[in-house]
């Protein structure tokens, strides 16, 4: 005869997300010991459509003109279609890692973007030196509901900082402003 198997039950604590993210970066040693993060995001996905257009009609326009001022035969022009799709499909990945690497840090003493797919950028400025900021909408983002925000530092050496393709990003601005204001009423 067989045994029944036995079931032990086993306790596994649980940790919010919020707090692992935010024990993470501390670990990583971005966030200082009382620095809370207030706005985690990544662009919209439109990013990868919109950063890969560009290069992508440049490739079609190129495969385009070298079939027809080539004049090859239907092999020749096959190649130069394969090219151009290796090269569309390539440039759409590689905007989809710009894309995965990108994060966009609001927390209660500054704005940080970190992006970066072979080496990590981290680019940040404290709202108590921020001095200017926009939110940018080009026709393209308007009618995907996106948008950019920038955030100019108060010296000529700070450089804008720019979190890229904002879905909601009327929303997202708003809550940027908000921090600001509230870090640059308190007293130093």
């Amino acid at each position: 005869m067989s045994e029944e198997p036995r079931f032990e039950a086993v306790h596994v604590e649980a940790t919010p997300a919020r707090a692992l993210d935010e024990r993470r970066a501390a670990q990583l040693e971005l966030l200082d010991q009382d620095e809370i993060i207030e706005l985690s995001i990544r662009p919209s996905l439109w990013f990868v459509p919109i950063v890969a257009a560009r290069i992508s009609a440049l490739i079609v326009a190129a495969a385009l003109a070298l079939a027809l001022l080539v004049r090859g035969g239907p092999q020749f022009v096959s190649y130069v279609v394969s090219l151009a799709v290796l090269g569309v499909l390539a440039r759409v990945l590689i905007a989809s890692l710009q894309w995965a690497s990108r994060v966009y840090v609001l927390t209660n003493r500054r704005v940080m973007r970190l992006s970066g797919v072979v080496t990590i950028d981290i680019a940040d400025c404290r709202l108590t030196r921020i001095s200017r900021t926009n939110l940018h909408l080009t026709s393209v983002q308007r009618m995907l509901g996106l948008g950019s925000i920038h955030m100019a530092p108060d010296t000529a050496q700070g450089h804008t900082l720019i979190w890229e393709h904002v879905a909601r990003a009327g929303e997202v601005y708003a809550k940027v402003i908000r921090a600001i204001k509230r870090a640059q009423s308190k007293p130093h």
